[in-house]
């Protein structure tokens, strides 16, 4: 273990996420919701309407994609601030109870081989692994997987992110046949951080829907306006 990693656990251990707002940083209390100061409770533009079922991928959103949102994701995806995974999956839990949302098990969004070695960790996984605590549903990992590399999404039109992303996941045989059975025919949960223009959510619901389930349904903890 290297000196800065070593730090961020002692850091970690003598000041506990807990005692500051996981967006803003400013000293709270335990009792906050969801670790957010009150500042940033007000202002992170929550969205908590009702289910969009009306269309093929049915889609959820818990904030709108805007400074307070990006920061979370970022500090987590950036910083390896790995705690914000945690209130992001109470988030998340809440947000599917508020509008009743019923499903069988959860599945993450994969990220390329490369972006998670250089991470250390796939971000969607981490958040779909504490709505799993939270739920009592399970997470299946590696359902879907990057079979090539992409471009960086950023500063892509919706056309070249659909032709960036198009037949880029697919289903993972092995653990299709590993858990078939809790599997098929089931409501599955696609989940990731943000939500921009639905490339990638639509791409994983295309290799999802070959294992015949009930409804896929995707959840992202921040995005923007659905088109």
């Amino acid at each position: 273990m290297n000196i800065r990693k070593l730090s961020e656990l002692i850091l970690d251990y003598t000041f506990p996420p807990s005692l500051y707002c996981i967006c803003c940083g400013n000293i709270i209390d335990e009792t906050r919701t969801y670790n957010l100061c009150d500042h940033c409770m007000e202002h992170m533009e929550w969205n908590f309407d009702e289910a969009d079922f009306a269309k093929e991928l049915q889609i959820l959103k818990c904030v709108e994609y805007g400074i307070y949102g990006r920061t979370l994701i970022f500090s987590l995806k950036y910083k390896n601030k790995k705690y914000i995974a945690r209130d992001i999956g109470k988030i998340m839990a809440d947000r599917l109870a508020f509008s009743h949302v019923d499903f069988d098990l959860i599945v993450p969004v994969p990220l390329s081989p490369a972006k998670k070695s250089a991470r250390g960790f796939n971000q969607s996984f981490l958040i779909g692994k504490y709505l799993s605590k939270e739920t009592g549903k399970p997470v299946i990992e590696n359902l879907l997987y990057r079979n090539r590399d992409t471009l960086p999404m950023r500063g892509l039109s919706p056309e070249e992110r659909r032709q960036n992303i198009k037949g880029a996941i697919s289903l993972d045989e092995k653990t299709f046949r590993k858990y078939k059975a809790g599997i098929s025919g089931k409501k599955i949960l696609l989940v990731d951080d943000i939500y921009t223009t639905g490339s990638t959510a639509a791409e994983c619901a295309r290799a999802l829907n070959l294992t015949e389930p009930e409804a896929v349904i995707f959840l992202a903890f921040a995005g923007r306006d659905f088109a």
